[in-house]
């Protein structure tokens, strides 16, 4: 499936995970206050962009038999590998999470590139068309300015040292694993072999496992992930905070946006009402509603800008 779905040019694919979850027929299990995210996310990066390499593990009967039925022309495989019993009880988008290195390793075996994402998004272009691919992991920021999404210095002064009270520290803000490119090389291997490796041993969020073994350096008997790393453009592959709040009058209003502040995509990594943001983003993106997402607080509470 992974090499009969890969592109011809790069031999890269687009990988999803999903679950009933991300359907929400049952409102109670899903946190987002209703509305099938799946479905808008193959409406417009099936549908509307046309990416083709693209790949979707199922895991569970509902979603299966969903996608047999709705979507029969999408590529779907229900993968062999189990959550593992130390992210019992986590939450439940976690314990989907925790699948992500055993599949990408599997993948990025074949020689194959790999942009694993998440659902909760949006894609304006297509992605592939965006990747710089000069590092072992590409990924998107949870950072909401230049400086906390690329990097900075910051200091320390305690005057009772006298001259030698300075001090620097770096500061980044974390890689968002529900939009990662990997390139199939021994580094990224070895890194997605750690992660599943904490995965299976610890209770955790693999989101900041993940960032653990990819940016802390080697120290003591901690050895280290040995990866090249490039953040996306923040401005272009865009964080939910940075779209609504951070960055909002690049954005919005819609009819006053220039025409360099054209997303690549739109993560709704912040904001619990995920759906309805999609949908004001699918309308003015793909449906030529320029203000459809005027009206969307830039917070999580209704007013807030």
């Amino acid at each position: 499936l992974i090499l009969k779905t890969r592109s011809a040019d790069k031999g890269e694919v687009m990988l999803g995970l999903a679950n009933g979850v991300m359907l929400c027929q049952n409102p109670k299990i899903c946190w987002w206050n209703g509305g099938n995210i799946l479905e808008s996310f193959l409406e417009v990066t099936w549908r509307q962009l046309g990416v083709r390499n693209l790949i979707l593990a199922v895991l569970d009967d509902e979603t299966e038999e969903y996608m047999r039925a709705t979507w029969p022309g999408v590529p779907t495989f229900r993968p062999a590998a189990k959550i593992p019993n130390t992210q019992e009880g986590t939450h439940p988008a976690n314990r989907v999470s925790a699948l992500k290195y055993h599949l990408l390793l599997q993948f990025i075996s074949t020689g194959t590139g790999v942009l694993i994402t998440d659902l909760d998004l949006v894609y304006v272009q297509n992605p592939f068309a965006h990747l710089h691919r000069d590092a072992d992991v590409e990924g998107q920021t949870d950072g909401f300015s230049e400086k906390w999404s690329h990097g900075q210095l910051s200091g320390v002064s305690d005057p009772t040292m006298g001259w030698g009270g300075g001090g620097l520290y770096a500061q980044v803000f974390t890689i968002n694993v529900g939009c990662l490119y990997v390139r199939p090389t021994a580094r990224s291997a070895n890194l997605m072999m750690r992660v599943a490796a904490r995965m299976a041993g610890e209770k955790g969020w693999d989101q900041q496992i993940f960032n653990e073994e990819a940016l802390f350096p080697a120290h003591g008997r901690s050895t280290t992930g040995l990866v090249s790393i490039r953040i996306m453009d923040f401005l272009r592959f865009v964080n939910s905070k940075t779209f609504f709040r951070s960055e909002r009058r690049r954005f919005i209003p819609g009819i006053s946006a220039a025409a360099d502040s054209l997303p690549v995509m739109v993560h709704m990594n912040y904001h619990p009402d995920k759906h309805k943001r999609m949908l004001c983003l699918i309308a003015r993106y793909h449906g030529g509603q320029v203000d459809a997402c005027d009206h969307m607080p830039g917070g999580s509470e209704p007013g807030t800008r």
